[in-house]
């Protein structure tokens, strides 16, 4: 009986375009990703890092997650970053106008029109199946590049409880700089974009992204903010992972 009751309520909201399902204590959902990241992650104070930080989106999700994190936050794109440190984050919060990567450098960065799309690669221009194939580049700089060991030995820093990459197609050379603590296992989890459709010449491959993650012992929790351009197939989507002990 219960179940018929359910299932009708589905139907019901379903007309409306609403979804619903049930929520189990203790249990990630694959649809609430703050519920999740507070279960995946179960520290009051987790060191979290945020590559690819823009203006501040993912800081003010962590500390909404988690009592006291502890957030290191990398933004390589200069104007972003004026804006990045303009606010207030509070003592927790150490700002990096830093690039990650594979290799220690100098790199040229593309800033677009809409600073979320900012990255070292360009746009690809199908428009078949690249909604942003007419955006325009606004100015390219001169940035510095680090790996995530580097920076983790300059800072003492032996443990990483969450790690966010938002790098615009540029995952696999950030997962690539950070091999000496994916081989001691000292990431703990990992959230980071997959993209399916070309929006970037030379793209991360996401199937070489979940290889790499997975040859690192850390397993898929679940995908989130899933985007399609044409209504069917997944064009992106946010992926979580856990470090499998």
């Amino acid at each position: 009986m219960g179940n018929s009751i359910a299932g009708l309520a589905k139907s019901v909201l379903a007309r409306f375009g609403i979804f619903m399902a049930r929520q189990f204590g203790g249990q990630v959902t694959g649809y609430d990703l703050p519920r999740d990241l507070g279960l995946v992650v179960t520290k009051n104070n987790p060191v979290c890092f945020d590559i690819g930080a823009n203006r501040g989106q993912t800081i003010q999700l962590l500390q909404h997650c988690f009592r006291a994190p502890v957030i290191h936050a990398f933004e390589p794109a200069s104007t972003s970053f004026e804006a990045l440190a303009s606010q207030s984050f509070g003592s927790g919060v150490c700002l990096h106008q830093l690039a990650l990567g594979e290799q220690v450098g100098v790199a040229e960065f593309h800033n677009y029109a809409h600073s979320e799309l900012n990255s070292f690669l360009t746009i690809h221009s199908d428009k078949r199946e690249n909604l942003f194939a007419e955006e325009s580049v606004v100015s390219v700089e001169s940035v510095r590049v680090d790996t995530l060991d580097n920076v983790c030995a300059a800072h003492k820093i032996t443990q990483i409880d969450l790690f966010k990459i938002d790098t615009q197609g540029f995952e696999l050379p950030v997962l690539r700089g950070a091999v000496s603590l994916f081989n001691q296992q000292k990431i703990s989890a990992v959230l980071l974009e997959l993209n399916f459709t070309t929006l970037y010449e030379g793209q991360s491959d996401p199937l070489e992204i979940l290889q790499l993650l997975r040859s690192h012992n850390l397993r898929l929790v679940d995908f989130y903010e899933k985007e399609r351009i044409t209504g069917a197939e997944l064009s992106w989507t946010t992926a979580l992972f856990r470090l499998h002990l």
